[in-house]
């Protein structure tokens, strides 16, 4: 057997060649190769049976391939001279070096090729230049680098391949070796070895990223000049990462809020300010307090004159924007308008009127924004247990949220709209937990696993993991879909769910597996929300437990549900609705009391909207309200013997019952009394 040269164009892949599968597979980088190192080694070839001028390849077909790519790209000359090993022509020879090449032959591991491309570094290259050089991607290297840095113990499991190369790629998820090494310590030996995302998720349990609403607040240069420690991947830029000390930094934050506190108490006079490191209070949070509504001072004459200018002026742009008008008239109307409602809403910002005696026992929680600044809740509780006839001097009526655990203004309410209201509640909890992929994941499992943990009693969670019947009620019929039902239909429309169409139940098992983790846990959390069963905070429908979580993962009904005239306020009753008006404003259900069911209905229904002129105290407590059964959490306070009293439910009633007796023959009015500041 000879070493010489053949020309490309004389070279054809032999017949005898056992490589008939994936042939094209990584052509791209050994072609890289080629081209930038030569031929490392020559082709097996002998002469072709009846082809004097031509020669058959017998082992080295992918390369012969390569070359033949790069000589159609330009990159070699047509006549480019292949390095070759000649031997007689004999098949069974030809096949058995074949055979052997392709056996014997074993891929690069990922611990020796990134020590390899770690080499090629050190030496003054740098990833993008590797990655032409073998024709892989960049992020390629850069992964393989990153196994390079792995702490000892764990490359060199990878190495002997005790790991997978996706556990060491989640020990990978930090390049702190020490983090690295103690997770490995903690999970090397456990049951959790082989877990990916447990290791990931022990491996950034005590980090913070650096948009967290924490880290925000409590600022870079603070964490850093403390000691802490910052990690940012190589596309990182400033005020990016992971902060590697969460502890430090969560303490350190606290503390800076601590003092936020008491500076907010000292300026809003309240009894108690109390730092809460979190967007929002939970239900641990305020379990032992009790709710306080506090009236807003009355603005002065000249403010009260201003704000009836105001609100005639933006009449006036509203009906001026409604006829066709140029565009720049428009843009100058428009800024104008909201000009004028942040002035008005500047205007009815008044003080919170706390007597002395309640002060000491009021306050209120100081938590962040998103984006890191602290916030004082607008929302007031008592240490104090407040008694039922009302707070702050206030009158019972205009306290959203008092009186009986099922209130006489929602009481005794039709069974159709009743378990309507049930399915909207479920649907806005259905859609934050389509958002919660770990709550949806914790959700399932305890549902799945707590009878096999011994539990005997009945499921009283309202979940249904195996989305069988959850009796759906029938609920009103006609009425418009609600927010939460469009946006669960859109997160549906959005996943993928080819997977489900294969025939045969495991084929689409496996293709379901095939799906990256991110898609897997859209679909658990979407899964999950459907088997909600309808529930209530009180009646038939009642369901503590959800109930309560809704509470704890802070679900807003206001955010997702308003009362319209269509899905509520047409199915209850004239004095029902001017009992909620006067959760309002005591003086609303006089105003209204004229004005017929349907007129008063579609009233009701823009002021809970926010589409109708009035003082911002009034359009906040309208924007708030929901029937109590819809919300999540303990709307009122118990007596002695277990039940809300119905003291304020009672007194809401009598007011709507005086504001329509003196209705007589002007009940057949056709117009309805304008709103308070219409009105003025």
């Amino acid at each position: 057997m000879q070493t010489t040269t053949i020309p490309h164009v004389k070279l054809r892949l032999s017949e005898s060649n056992v490589r008939k599968a994936n042939v094209e597979s990584g052509l791209e980088a050994l072609a890289a190769s080629i081209a930038e190192h030569g031929l490392l080694q020559p082709l097996i070839v002998s002469p072709a049976k009846g082809r004097k001028t031509l020669f058959d390849v017998h082992a080295g077909g992918r390369r012969w391939r390569a070359i033949g790519l790069l000589i159609e790209r330009g990159v070699l000359p047509k006549d480019y001279a292949v390095d070759v090993r000649l031997c007689d022509n004999e098949d069974a020879a030809a096949r058995e070096i074949s055979l052997a090449e392709n056996l014997i032959r074993e891929a690069m591991t990922p611990a020796d090729e990134a020590r390899a491309y770690q080499e090629i570094i050190v030496d003054g290259a740098d990833a993008e230049a590797v990655a032409r050089r073998f024709g892989v991607t960049v992020r390629h290297v850069q992964g393989r680098l990153r196994l390079a840095d792995l702490a000892e113990p764990i490359f060199a499991a990878l190495a002997l391949g005790e790991i997978t190369l996706d556990v060491a790629m989640a020990y990978g998820a930090t390049g702190d070796r020490e983090r690295q090494a103690a997770a490995w310590e903690r999970l090397s030996t456990s049951w959790q070895r082989d877990n990916a995302q447990a290791i990931r998720r022990a491996i950034a349990e005590e980090a913070l990223s650096a948009d967290h609403p924490v880290a925000r607040f409590l600022g870079e240069a603070e964490y850093s000049g403390c000691g802490g420690r910052i990690e940012r991947d190589l596309f990182a830029g400033e005020g990016e990462g992971l902060w590697l000390d969460g502890d430090l930094a969560l303490d350190l934050a606290l503390k800076k809020l601590a003092f936020e506190a008491e500076v907010a108490e000292l300026s809003s006079r309240l009894g108690w300010v109390k730092p809460c490191l979190a967007t929002h209070v939970t239900y641990e949070d305020t379990k032992d307090l009790h709710a306080y509504w506090p009236r807003r001072e009355g603005p002065s004459a000249e403010s009260a004159a201003r704000m009836l200018e105001i609100a005639q002026r933006i009449e006036a742009i509203g009906e001026a924007l409604d006829d066709p008008q140029d565009d720049d008239v428009v843009a100058v109307l428009e800024a104008e308008h909201d000009a004028l409602e942040a002035e008005y809403e500047r205007m009815g910002d008044t003080e919170y009127l706390i007597p002395d005696e309640d002060r000491p026992n009021v306050g209120t929680f100081l938590v962040l924004s998103k984006d890191g600044r602290p916030r004082l809740l607008e929302t007031f509780y008592t240490t104090a247990k407040p008694d039922r006839r009302g707070q702050a001097g206030d009158d019972a009526a205009a306290a959203p949220n008092s009186g009986d655990d099922e209130p006489a203004t929602v009481a005794n309410l039709p069974r159709s709209l009743e378990e309507q209201m049930a399915k909207d509640r479920r649907d806005v909890l259905a859609l934050h937990l389509a958002f919660d992929h770990a709550l949806a994941l914790d959700l399932a499992i305890f549902s799945l696993a707590r009878d096999l943990a011994g539990h005997l009693g009945a499921n009283d969670t309202g979940c249904t993991i195996r989305i069988a019947d959850r009796n759906e009620p029938v609920g009103l019929t006609g009425i418009p879909v609600s927010p939460a039902v469009t946006e669960l239909e859109s997160i549906r429309a959005s996943l993928p769910d080819d997977w489900a169409r294969e025939e045969d139940s495991f084929a689409a098992f496996l293709a379901f597996r095939a799906l990256d983790d991110d898609t897997r846990a859209c679909w658990l959390a979407f899964a999950v929300s459907q088997s909600l069963k309808a529930s209530l905070a009180s009646g038939t429908r009642a369901s503590p437990f959800q109930t309560r979580l809704g509470e704890h993962i802070g679900v807003a009904i206001a955010d997702h549900w308003r009362p319209g005239a269509e899905n509520f306020f047409d199915r209850i009753k004239k004095v029902q609705i001017l009992g909620i008006l006067s959760q309002f404003d005591p003086e609303l259900p006089g105003r209204y009391a004229t004005a017929k069911k349907g007129e008063l209905a579609s009233a009701a229904a823009r002021l809970c909207a926010g589409d109708t002129i009035t003082e911002p105290d009034i359009k906040a407590r309208a924007l708030a309200w929901v029937p109590d059964p819809m919300r999540f959490g303990i709307a009122g306070e118990a007596d002695d013997d277990g039940r809300a009293g119905n003291d304020d439910a009672i007194e809401q009633d009598e007011i709507a019952a005086k504001a329509i007796e003196p209705a007589g023959d002007a009940a057949n009015q056709n117009e309805v009394a304008k709103p308070v500041s219409d009105a003025a």
